[in-house]
């Protein structure tokens, strides 16, 4: 609960404001329940000499009768109506009722006005603090390293982004209010009720414990079955966006049944966690009012004594009872808002893993620049190592150097680490020993988006956004006119196709570029790096979507591109990586073989194989797991 109400700190005037007014709210509830003694006394005629012999509390209470009515006279006047012929004996006539009914009318219309800005004023704090939540999530999650994405799924991100959030703004939004308003009628109501009779306002007090604990325990089981009902969500809904992304390979294996099981599995597994909260909160009211027919028949019983022996009158048991109802049904409603108030406070354990995550390695405070920049010279790697955590090493001792206008072609068995030494070049990863620097100057040293912005990466897996082809060809570089737009473009052999679209470069190309084929993709993807233009490219796998004859085109594009640039390139074919200045075998994460494609052919052993298995049709990775 604590977490919770933190979140309302930078709204506390707004907070406090809604509250008091949730509060006069409560109290013109109470007053309107108030004004129907009289009428219960004049409807339930006792006899005057018992009234009289007995005076009631409530008589007490209500004693402001005639004070009130003689202010009431003094504005009826004012408005021009004749308070004489609504009084008898300066005293409120209840055969008239109209007086009567206009003071109820204006304590309605309090309450409703009271009822409308707390409730609207802590729905607007709700959507305040869950935008600012979600908001800080989302910025949060961008400056995470990529290493964080190995523990935390995208669907188990997005559940916590969406899911989990929102039942904070339900919390906040309606059930705090709620929370606040039926606490203040309820305290209302329980003053009256000590001022009717403190007999039976005692019998009450006994009898709250019966209440209170069920919904102690109750509040526990729902706080924790919410945590693990919402872990399971993440775990489906990440299992789920995977089949989305591969249903065409889950289709071309036939396995369409053996996912809908696996997600039938996680679905079981949320359901069973999900029916245990829903049954705790099922559970809640029913024990509540359980309890609270008991505490009826006990009041029934004790007040017909009372009316007996003459310590009540008629018309304070029945306010009692209106009052011991206004009661009850805020308890029951609060006991409903603490359910869904324990969901949120649930799932905020799991929203504060991910904002106290570490972010990325912070800019140094002076941050240096190459001498040259934006151009370099050259790139080293000295004695590089890597390590996911202490005792998953996936890099070590990687040594190379590579200048202006060279490429280095990186090749080896799948999980040889080729793909993690290109993220380190960015700063994706952070080295755990050894040395990246351009031109002397070690990459540490300098600002994540001056280094970054040096760099144009065309990745395996194409990333395209749903937006316009020239906003994903333009992506990150401001406003770009659509003449260089359309050269980039053009060099990657992507002009025709993109000018046969029925909106040319504002087309909008779907989600992950669905409208668009695997080819295609790829190819928007290598021309936004060529509009770029970054002095250092990364090309993984960057031609593999491609057809021969559009393959021939974007290479040439590509040699083009890398004229006096520093190129890394991972690729299966040999057409990518022949001409290669330096070529490095990399296997378990080390470098074993490494120089020109003459030299390797010659006296290597692992590349000469990879060649031999290349141009004889293999896939390498058919061959021992060979890339």
């Amino acid at each position: 609960m604590k977490q919770l109400l933190l979140l309302l700190v930078p709204h506390k005037w707004r907070f406090f404001g809604a509250i008091f007014a949730l509060l006069i709210a409560a109290v013109f509830t109470a007053a309107m329940t108030a004004t129907t003694k009289p009428l219960l006394e004049n409807i339930l005629t006792e006899s005057p000499q018992t009234v009289k012999e007995h005076p009631s509390r409530g008589d007490q209470l209500f004693a402001y009768q005639d004070k009130l009515m003689s202010r009431f006279k003094v504005w009826l006047d004012d408005v021009g109506l004749d308070m004489g012929k609504l009084s008898v004996d300066g005293k409120l006539d209840l055969n008239n009722p109209l007086p009567w009914s206009m003071l109820v009318l204006i304590l309605f219309l309090g309450q409703a006005i009271a009822d409308f800005w707390g409730t609207f004023t802590m729905g607007r704090i709700g959507i305040g603090v869950v935008v600012h939540l979600r908001q800080s999530l989302m910025d949060k999650v961008m400056r995470l390293p990529l290493t964080a994405f190995r523990q935390y799924h995208t669907g188990e991100l997005l559940s916590r982004i969406n899911n989990d959030v929102s039942r904070v703004q339900v919390a906040i939004s309606v059930k705090m209010g709620e929370l606040f308003k039926e606490g203040a009628t309820a305290l209302a109501a329980l003053v009256f009720l000590f001022v009717l009779s403190w007999q039976l306002s005692m019998t009450l007090f006994i009898l709250v414990p019966l209440v209170a604990g069920p919904i102690f325990v109750l509040s526990r089981k729902i706080r924790k079955n919410a945590q693990r009902s919402q872990v399971y969500l993440g775990n489906m809904s990440s299992h789920l966006k995977e089949v989305l992304v591969g249903m065409r390979i889950v289709k071309a294996f036939g396995k369409e049944a053996f996912e809908s099981n696996r997600l039938q599995e996680a679905n079981q597994r949320f359901y069973k966690y999900a029916l245990r909260e829903l049954r705790s909160i099922a559970l809640t009211m029913p024990v509540i009012g359980f309890v609270g027919i008991l505490i009826i028949v006990g009041f029934i019983s004790l007040g017909s004594f009372l009316i007996q022996t003459t310590q009540m009158t008629n018309g304070d048991f029945m306010v009692f009872v209106l009052f011991v109802y206004q009661l009850y049904q805020p308890i029951k409603r609060i006991a409903r808002a603490n359910s869904e108030i324990q969901q949120a406070v649930g799932v905020l354990p799991r929203i504060d893993e991910i904002l106290n995550l570490p972010n990325e390695e912070p800019d140094p405070a002076l941050p240096k620049r190459p001498p040259q920049y934006p151009n370099i010279d050259c790139l080293a790697f000295e004695n590089v190592g890597f390590a996911y955590d202490e005792s998953e090493q996936v890099l070590s001792d990687i040594n190379f150097e590579v200048r202006r206008g060279q490429v280095v072609a990186l090749v080896g068995p799948s999980g040889g680490g080729k793909s993690t030494l290109v993220n380190l070049l960015p700063r994706f990863f952070e080295i755990s020993s050894g040395s990246i620097s351009i031109d002397g100057v070690e990459i540490r040293q300098m600002a994540k988006n001056e280094l970054r912005t040096m760099i144009g990466i065309v990745t395996q897996d194409t990333i395209l956004f749903n937006d316009t082809v020239h906003n994903n060809i333009a992506y990150g570089l401001g406003s770009v006119p659509r003449e260089a737009v359309e050269k980039a473009a053009e060099q990657a052999n992507a002009l025709d196709f993109v000018q046969n679209f029925p909106e040319g470069f504002d087309t909008r190309i779907g989600e992950a570029g669905a409208r668009l084929s695997g080819g295609q993709k790829q190819r928007l993807s290598i021309a936004r790096a060529i509009l770029k233009n970054a002095p250092i490219l990364i090309l993984d796998e960057a031609t593999s979507a491609l057809d021969t004859e559009s393959e021939r085109m974007v290479q040439t594009a590509l040699e083009n591109l890398m004229q006096n640039k520093t190129a890394i390139v991972i690729a299966h074919r040999l057409s990518t990586i022949r001409k290669a200045d330096l070529i490095l075998f990399l296997d378990k994460g080390k470098i074993v073989e490494r120089g020109n494609h003459e030299t390797l052919m010659a006296h290597g052993k692992s590349y000469k194989r990879w060649v031999a298995m290349q141009e004889g049709g293999a896939d390498v990775d058919e061959h021992d797991g060979l890339r």
